[in-house]
Formats: structure tokens, sequence, C-alpha cells
């Protein structure tokens, strides 16, 4: 969740108008296109798997400060705690829960993400070698603290969010403190680009989140779920998440997309630094009429972008949100698959065609069937195991066309370890984990714990 504080940009907006043109000033070349990653990880307790507090000596706040002094990170500080850490335009960021997150600065290809995933990791685990006890876990859902367990990091932003939760889904706090997720981000060359990317991320989405599926534990045992982190988003604040299936249809504009954010309800502005909760007012009512003398500003919109959630979300760039947390050999292929299907025309016209049948209570039924059923769950009538083993062989053609900057390497490389972890076996890490919990694993939480762990190498 971002750390904006929406004073950046102080232009007051004197109508809806003044943001039509808002998307468009992002649009790249062709030659400026990239790819960014978020990727979050939970901090625990070695020995237990329960969270780590965000404060005291082997917290959360003390293993920021300490990569800020050995890594050459600056902290970013509110009311005197470290929220944040930035090296040039890499952050690492704290969800709600103390989860870690890493926002790298965005790369030309896949074969740097995962450079820049492996110095993340090194930090991380290097760090760690001074807090003995420490380790990281990589999973969609806390796989062992309850959220009554879990820190809550003191950011005001936050705590707005969790008051104005409490009214705005069942799970909400739940997504809040137990969930992480990879998230990645594209650039997009024009209007049509963009919003045909959208679309077809939106058509999509539901199904890789089933390939990826990696949540089905909590409190160390198995939770009932495949994805128990996109049963939580099912859960949450309905105004501003969930599958937005109207952007499925042909013909969508930025325009479209604008109307759906200003009737979003705003959650909160800041104003020197303070931060001014709002209630039951959209967006569009602030351009209008104002709050308590304050007027709507361009800095206060993209504070308000950043709290939309949807599970595919237009910023100034294209943000795939719908993903759990990966082992770290998968977070780069993740990021391939979506390169491969979103960054060739033609591989994103396939993609579309694999699933135009389907109606919108088809994608819908889908989009809530998969947090119990995986990879097999249907869309309408059709599996989509079938749909995603096509759509990875699709996307590795897409990603042959594309260059990177050494023509020697092809990024369809990292798709090898989709095929291999999870289209031979038909089965998502969530799936694979729960067979060896009934057998290798011998259903003990220490060895599930060892097995979720982020380790050297």
């Amino acid at each position: 969740m971002s750390t904006l504080t929406g004073e950046a940009h102080s232009k007051v907006l004197a109508s809806e108008a003044d943001l039509s043109r808002y998307f468009h000033a992002f649009a790249k070349s062709q030659d400026c296109m990239r790819v960014g990653i978020e990727a979050e990880f939970f901090g625990v307790h070695a020995q237990t798997g329960q969270a780590l507090p965000y404060e005291g000596e082997g917290g959360i706040q003390a293993i920021l400060r300490g990569l800020s002094q050995k890594f050459q990170y600056e902290p970013i500080l509110e009311q005197g705690n470290i929220i944040a850490l930035r090296r040039g335009k890499t952050f690492i960021t704290l969800e709600p829960g103390a989860q870690v997150e890493l926002s790298a600065e965005p790369v030309w290809n896949v074969f740097e993400i995962e450079e820049q995933l492996n110095t993340f990791f090194h930090e991380l685990l290097e760090i760690s070698r001074d807090f003995p006890g420490t380790s990281w876990l990589a999973a969609g859902f806390h796989p062992f603290s309850r959220i009554d367990q879990t820190p809550f990091v003191p950011k005001t932003r936050y705590k707005i969010m969790e008051k104005h939760f409490k009214t705005h889904g069942t799970q909400s706090h739940e997504m809040m403190r137990r969930t992480a997720t990879n998230q990645i981000n594209f650039d997009y060359l024009s209007e049509s680009h963009a919003m045909e990317s959208l679309r077809v991320s939106l058509g999509i989405t539901s199904m890789v989140t089933a390939m990826f599926a990696n949540s089905a534990f909590a409190e160390g045992r198995p939770n009932g779920f495949i994805c128990k982190r996109l049963d939580v988003w099912n859960h949450t604040d309905p105004d501003r998440s969930g599958l937005i299936v109207e952007f499925t249809k042909l013909g969508k504009t930025f325009q479209d997309y604008l109307r759906y954010l200003l009737d979003m309800p705003v959650i909160f502005i800041v104003r020197q630094q303070e931060w001014i909760p709002l209630k039951q007012m959209t967006f569009r009512k602030f351009i209008q009429e104002g709050y308590r003398g304050e007027k709507a500003t361009v800095g206060d919109f993209e504070l308000h972008l950043s709290s939309a959630f949807p599970e595919v979300r237009l910023k100034q760039y294209l943000e795939i949100r719908g993903v759990d947390c990966q082992a770290p050999y998968l977070i780069p292929a993740v990021a391939a698959f979506w390169k491969g299907i979103l960054y060739d025309s033609d591989t994103r016209d396939k993609a579309w065609e694999l699933v135009s049948f389907a109606s919108e209570k088809d994608r819908l039924n889908l989009h809530h069937s998969v947090p119990r059923e995986g990879l097999s769950a249907k869309l309408g009538s059709k599996p989509i195991l079938p749909i995603v083993r096509e759509l990875v062989e699709l996307s590795c053609r897409g990603l042959s066309k594309q260059k990177v900057t050494d023509t020697a390497r092809n990024e369809c490389f990292f798709l090898e370890r989709i095929r291999a972890k999870i289209i031979r076996p038909g089965k998502s890490p969530a799936e694979t984990l729960l067979e060896k919990w009934e057998g290798e694993l011998a259903k003990n939480p220490s060895k599930l714990l060892d097995y979720l762990k982020i380790k050297q190498g």
C-alpha cells in the first residue's frame, strides 16, 4: 500500500474535466516499455512461525534500521517510526501487518527482475544474521499467526483504513494484516493499448490466480482453501476491490475508468502532513463540493488511486494484483508470464480469444470458485486447466518475439519453471503443498515452516 501523501501535486481540480487527460500523460513509447515487481513476505520467529513484532530489539523496525545501515538505504519516517526504506528508485515498504515488501525499480526484462530479487533476498538473509531466530516466509496468507497475533504498523494511513474497513467487508482486516502478494506492473503505449491490456488481464486473472495459488494454510494447518488470499479479497470493501467485469467489455476508454474512480468513496486526504478521513463522499462529490473548505487536487486524486484495489488496477501504469506470494524461484516466472501476454499484440489477441466466450456472470462465478477449487474450477462450462496450459504456451511465444538486452537470452526460460512445477503436474503450489502435508511433511507444523522459509541460494 502506497506511501504517497497526496500533497506532491497541489493543483486544484476545478472540475472533472481537469482529469480527462490524466492517464494519457503516462503513455510510453515502444522503446521505454518496462516491467516492475512488488513482492511481499512475512517476517517470523524461526522456531514458531509467529509474526515478528513491529517494535522491539528483534522487530521489523529494527530490521529495517539494520538494512538501512548495512546496505545504504534511506529510512522514511513517520512520527519517528521507520515505515519504509529507499535506495534510488527501489523501496522496501511495510504493509499494515508488517509484511515486508520489495517495490523494485522498473527494468527492461525478467532477467533483471531476477537480479533485483536475488539482491533483495541476499540483503534480507544477511541482515537476519544480526537478528538470530528470524525467518522469512513466502505464502499468500499468513500460515501461522492469527490476526490478533500480527503487529500493526503505526502509520496514520493504516489507522484510518482500519477504521474505514470495520464497516466495509467482513474480511477487510484480514486483507490488511495476513495477506501477501506478488504484483507485476506494466507500462502502456496508448489509451487503446492500456484498455486492451486491462480487458485481457481481467479476462484471465482468475485463472492465473488459480495457477499460482499459494495460501492453503493458516494457524499451522490447512485452512480449507486453495487460495485463501482471494477469498479474503472477495470479502473486502466491494466499492474498491474485486473483479471489475464491466471492463472486460470491448470499447472501454480512459474516461470509463475515470468514472469508476470518481464514483468510488474517498477514504482520506492529506494537508500539511495531516491525514484527514472523509466519510461517504465520492471523489466526484469532493471535486464538486470540497470538504471542510479543502478543494480537491491532483495529489488527492493520486492518493485516491492508491486506495482502489481491483484485481487489475490502472494507475500511471497497469498493475496486476491477483497472485499469491510465491517461492523466490517462481516470482520471475509470474512476471515473465504476464510480460509474454501483455507486451505482444498478437499474443494479447489470442489470449482474449481463449476466454472471449464467457459472460460476465461466468467470470464472476469463476472468481468466487477459485479460492476453494483452484485449477479444478470452470469458466462457464469449460475447465480452466487446459486454458491455463495454452496461456503459458502463448506467453512463451510472446516472449520469444520480444527483444532483451542480450539477444541470446529468451525470457521464456522462466516459463519452464511454471511448466515443471505447475503445468505438468496440473497442480498449483498450494495443491502440491497440501499433498506434501499429508505425505513427507507428516502434518508437522515445524516441517511446514521449514518448507515455506526463504533460504540462501
